[in-house]
Parts: structure tokens; C-alpha cells; sequence
């Protein structure tokens, strides 16, 4: 089974298992949404969860992309009537829009394999000084337990939200490190020049 396949045989519970993470969700949006509005991109986007905070904390445009068609299809029903939004199935790491202001993968970092990677690629999609939020409605250890019940084959723990931000940094500067009882957070802004 590969991760389309596992996320399409879940889909129809997803809202269910993550109703409890709304708080974070807020903070997160609260954090990456500049004052101006923005285009977003959310990373990993399920069956749209993220998108209702980007659009109440001011995003002017969205654009969510996932593996799981069945996800995506979920996402474009709540979604269809709002032309600011566009939803697509396909891989994050295959993208090629630049422009957008801010990108967010909430609960779904643990899936890019290689974090300095998924750093460089969101750093090529992002406009200058657009900013980078990875973010869980959990703290880190209580969303390693849950990766724990994932497929190991295109899952990676999470290490400390430090560690994690010291894959980021030829990309990105830093400036939210959180890993508490409530959440884990990291976000950063998108450097000028980013080191090869």
C-alpha cells in the first residue's frame, strides 16, 4: 500500500480523529498569515481541515494539494463554492508554482522523508520573505505515538522542533520554535539567498 492508497481508505474519518486540534490550527494560521492577506499554499491539505483557519485569519487565495484523491475530493466539496480556493491531487515535492507568500503542512511533515529536501523545495515556491509553517495539533511525542501506527514505509519521526528547524536554516530564518504539552510548531521566513 502506498501513502495515496493508505490516506484514500481513511478519508471518510479524518475530520473525526482531528476534530481536537482546532486550537492549533488557529495558531498556526494566526502566525503564517501576513497582515496584507496572502496566497497559500497548504501542504498535505487532507480533506481541507487548515483551509477554514487560512481564510478566517485573511488569506486571500489557498491552494491545497495532497496525495489522496479521496482527501482532495472531500476537500473540494466543502470547498467548491469559493473561487479563492483550488484544490488538487498530486506530490508536494513535484510542484513548480512560485509566488505564494505562505506555505503550511499541518500534520503532514512527518511524510517527506528528507527534511532538508522539503525545506529547499518550499523555499523554491515561496516568494521573498514568505514563510514556512510546520505545525501539529499535538506535541511531538504524542505525534510520534500516532506516526508509530503509520505505514513505516513514507513516515519519519519527528525529532525536537530544534533539531527539526536546523534542517531549515540555509533556507529559511527561524523565528517560532514550539514544542509544548499543546502543540509542535516550527516557522520560519524564507532567505534572500539560500546557501547550495
Amino acid at each position: 500500500m502506498n501513502i495515496a492508497e493508505y490516506y484514500d481508505s481513511i478519508a471518510k474519518f479524518w475530520d473525526m480523529d482531528y476534530s481536537d486540534t482546532e486550537v492549533a490550527r488557529s495558531i498556526a494560521a494566526s502566525i503564517s498569515v501576513p497582515k496584507s492577506g496572502g496566497y497559500a499554499l497548504d501542504i498535505g491539505c487532507g480533506s481541507g481541515s487548515m483551509i477554514l483557519e487560512l481564510l478566517n485569519h485573511g488569506a486571500c487565495e489557498i491552494e491545497g494539494i495532497d496525495v489522496s484523491s479521496r482527501m482532495v475530493e472531500l476537500a473540494q466539496e466543502k470547498f467548491s463554492f469559493d473561487p479563492r480556493i483550488r484544490i488538487e491531487t498530486g506530490d508536494f515535492m513535484d510542484m513548480d508554482r512560485f509566488g505564494f507568500d505562505l506555505a503550511i503542512a499541518f500534520n503532514s511533515y512527518h511524510h517527506f522523508l528528507d527534511p532538508a529536501k522539503f525545506a529547499k523545495h518550499a523555499h523554491s515556491l515561496l516568494r521573498e520573505d514568505g514563510r514556512l509553517t510546520v505545525a501539529y495539533g499535538f506535541n511531538g511525542r504524542q505525534s510520534n505515538r500516532i506516526i508509530d501506527t503509520l505505514p513505516k514505509e513514507f513516515t519519519r519521526k519527528l525529532q525536537s522542533a530544534k533539531v527539526e528547524s536546523k534542517y531549515w536554516e540555509p533556507y529559511f530564518t527561524i523565528d517560532v520554535i514550539c514544542d509544548t504539552e499543546e502543540m509542535y510548531m516550527i516557522s520560519g521566513r524564507s532567505r534572500a539567498y539560500a546557501k547550495q
